[in-house]
């Protein structure tokens, strides 16, 4: 790796960091500089414009959620029911307040309009998608259906109790009780 990507890495790197700590906020190249520890015109050196560089960073950050999932579910294929329990599980744990924080700050743009948010946006609620539907033992046909189910129902109780989610819980339980004959 030379010394260009190295920087890069290194700075992809810290904004992934503050991103996960404390959300988008302002994307500003002249405040992803500050986070980054160097000037707007090197972050354009290194970067061509804002959008590469948050492309790069919610890249790394959607990479290493990936592994987590690896981590938490393996891949023996699950019963709708158990990978709802696990999925919320996971969403629940304090460890993912960052990832969550962050893919509710990047629905909220696209939900307003934000071409490139919304992109972004669609793009990892479908490999989300993709990703459990390979993980479901259900019939082929039943497969996205129930991964987008899942999802939906997941994705709203974080948007319903984002301070709380342990207010979500019955409505998951519930969810488990009647995907659980499947």
């Amino acid at each position: 790796m030379g010394k260009k990507e190295q920087k890069r890495a290194e700075i992809v790197g810290k904004l992934a960091a503050h991103f996960l700590e404390a959300g988008l906020g302002d994307t500003g190249v002249r405040r992803l500089a500050a986070v980054a520890d160097t000037s707007d015109r090197m972050l354009l050196y290194y970067f061509e414009n804002k959008e590469e560089i948050l492309a790069a960073v919610l890249g790394e950050i959607g990479g290493g959620f990936t592994d987590v999932l690896d981590a938490v579910f393996g891949t023996e294929p699950l019963k709708p029911a158990d990978a709802v329990e696990k999925i919320w599980a996971m969403v629940s744990d304090e460890a993912a307040a960052g990832q969550l924080r962050l893919w509710l700050d990047l629905s909220s743009r696209a939900s307003r309009g934000d071409p490139f948010f919304g992109a972004i946006v669609e793009q990892m609620a479908e490999g989300w998608v993709v990703w459990l539907s390979g993980m479901l033992a259900v019939p082929d046909a039943e497969k996205r259906p129930l991964a987008v189910l899942i999802m939906s129902a997941i994705d709203g109780q974080a948007m319903l109790f984002p301070t709380d989610l342990t207010k979500g819980d019955a409505a998951v339980a519930k969810l488990v009780e009647l995907l659980d004959d499947l």
